[in-house]
Formats: structure tokens, C-alpha cells, sequence
């Protein structure tokens, strides 16, 4: 049965393949891209490797770094589809250097937490509305430590392992938060680890960071398997809040399980936010 999957990163890397394998199966792919040119270059790797596929890719202009441009979009969305079946929270970045996203914030931080948060807010009417909703978000193996609630942005001696890092494990947090949320609806709420990838992440890196990507890293097909697998996948066969690596959930490490962490996570995440939440407040935030 065809399905309308929201896709965020899907003009590159393991966003790509996703979107390409889903569209194959017959669904209707919404991807959000910064320009209609990137938004092209999907269109394109789609059709050139299954020219007979059933499915439908939908190209919406979307920048996370820009709260607005979020709100935009997913407004957009909204007056198109009355429902969603998934959501793919797969785009992120890794700067080496500090950078600010439109909104004068981190931009780690930024888009690979806030963009997301937002995102599942303004479309979560439209997720819950389907029978097999699911959100899924990319994390990553590289999620050690605690979360400093006292630095979240790094503005004080950036580091952009740590920014990374400290993003990724508040990415696991606000997933199993949700997970147990009591008016969630009925959303599954999943996150994924892809493995060591050679992608475009670590381009701003040093050139022995991205020849270690480049060496090191599997092909951006072999790193979307589990995040495939989790699209295609019937909720009823999912662990709502776990992580998964190699389509298989995984047990790690116990700061990613602390519950109070998450909250007063989230709390703050909804500080941030509280301009673009508007009044009538989605059962994310309670």
C-alpha cells in the first residue's frame, strides 16, 4: 500500500538512497531541499534508477537552519496532504567550525535537534492521523556522555566532535521521551544508527578527518539499509523509542536512557522554540 513519507536530507548521501528505495515501492516521497537544483538532483538519481517506478517524489523548499523557512514549509505540506504516514528526520550536519545558523543559534544544535523537534510538532495532526505513523531519526554511534546544559550552543571553545556528539544523544533522549509520551497519539518514534558512512557529513573537516571517512566509511546504500528497513517495516514489529543498528535494536549507553535528562531537555528545546510554537501546543511538548 503506498504511503506519504516527509523526508528530510534526501537530496544526498543515505537521504538519497532512502528516498529512491521508497519511491521504488510505490510511495509518494515529500523531500525537503534548499533549492529547486537540489531538489532536482533526487528527481533525477530517481528516475535514472528506476525508471518504472510507481512512486512520486514532491519537492519542498525548506533551509532548517531557518525556523521560518520550517514553519513555511511544513504550512506548505499541510494545505497539500490532510495525512502523512512518516515522518524522516535524516537530514543533520557536523561543522568543524562555529557557525550560526539564520536565527543566530548553533547550527548542530539547530538542525540536528531543533529542526526536527519542530518539524514533528507542526506535522504531528497530520502524522497521528495515519494507522501506521512512524518517526524515525538519525543518531549515531557517537552519542557518549551527558548532556551540558550549561554549554548546549558550544559557544564557549566550540568543538565540533563535542557539538556533534552532545546533538546526537539529545536526538535519543527526545525519542524515547516521545515514545512515552501519553498523548502521543498513535506514533512510533524510532532512531537509527547508519554506521560509519563515506558521505558529505565531515566536509568541513580536516583532510585526514575525510580521508578517514573516505577509507574507512561504507557506501551511503549500505548506511540507509536500517533506516530503509525501519520506513518499510510494520509498526507492530517496531520497538517504539529504541535505537536501532543494523535493523536490530541496540542497548547503549545510560545516559541515553535517563528520562529526567530528556525532560528538562525538552523543557529547554521549548524555550527555544516558543516563537514558532504558536498557541495551540501539539501533545509533543506535554
Amino acid at each position: 500500500m503506498s504511503k506519504t513519507i516527509f523526508i528530510t536530507g534526501a537530496t544526498s548521501g543515505i537521504g538519497l538512497e532512502t528516498a529512491c528505495a521508497l519511491v521504488a515501492d510505490g510511495n509518494h516521497i515529500i523531500a525537503t531541499a534548499r533549492n529547486l537544483e537540489k531538489g532536482q538532483l533526487l528527481i533525477n538519481a530517481s528516475k535514472s534508477r528506476n525508471p518504472a517506478a510507481k512512486g512520486t517524489i514532491e519537492i519542498v523548499i525548506c533551509d532548517l537552519s531557518s525556523f521560518q523557512s520550517i514553519v513555511s514549509a511544513c504550512k506548505e505540506v499541510k494545505s497539500k496532504h490532510s495525512i502523512i504516514d512518516t515522518i524522516i528526520n535524516n537530514a543533520g550536519t557536523w561543522n568543524f567550525h562555529y557557525r550560526e545558523s539564520k536565527d543566530k543559534i548553533e547550527e548542530i544544535f539547530q538542525v540536528n535537534v531543533l529542526a526536527p523537534l519542530l518539524i514533528n510538532h507542526l506535522l504531528f495532526e497530520t502524522l497521528s492521523k495515519s494507522a501506521d505513523a512512524k518517526s524515525i531519526f538519525a543518531a549515531s554511534g557517537l552519542h557518549q556522555g551527558d548532556v551540558d546544559f550549561n554549554n548546549l550552543e558550544f559557544k564557549n571553545k566550540f568543538s565540533g566532535f563535542k557539538a556533534y556528539r552532545q546533538s546526537k544523544l539529545e536526538v535519543i533522549l527526545l525519542c524515547r521521551l516521545l515514545a512515552k509520551k501519553p498523548n502521543k497519539g498513535n506514533i512510533g518514534f524510532y532512531c537509527e544508527h547508519p554506521g560509519l558512512v563515506n558521505t558529505q557529513l565531515g566536509r568541513d573537516a580536516n583532510w585526514f578527518s575525510n580521508l578517514f571517512f573516505r577509507v574507512f566509511g561504507i557506501s551511503p546504500a549500505k548506511g540507509a539499509e536500517t533506516l530503509i528497513y525501519l520506513a518499510r517495516e510494520d509498526k507492530s514489529k517496531l520497538v517504539s523509542g529504541e535505537y536501532y543498528y543494523l535493523k536490530q535494536v541496540k542497548k547503549i549507553t545510560p545516559q541515553s536512557y535517563d528520562m529526567k535528562t530528556a525532560e528538562k531537555l525538552l523543557g529547554v528545546l521549548k524555550s527555544y522554540l516558543k516563537e514558532y510554537i504558536g498557541l495551540a501546543v501539539s501533545p509533543i511538548f506535554e
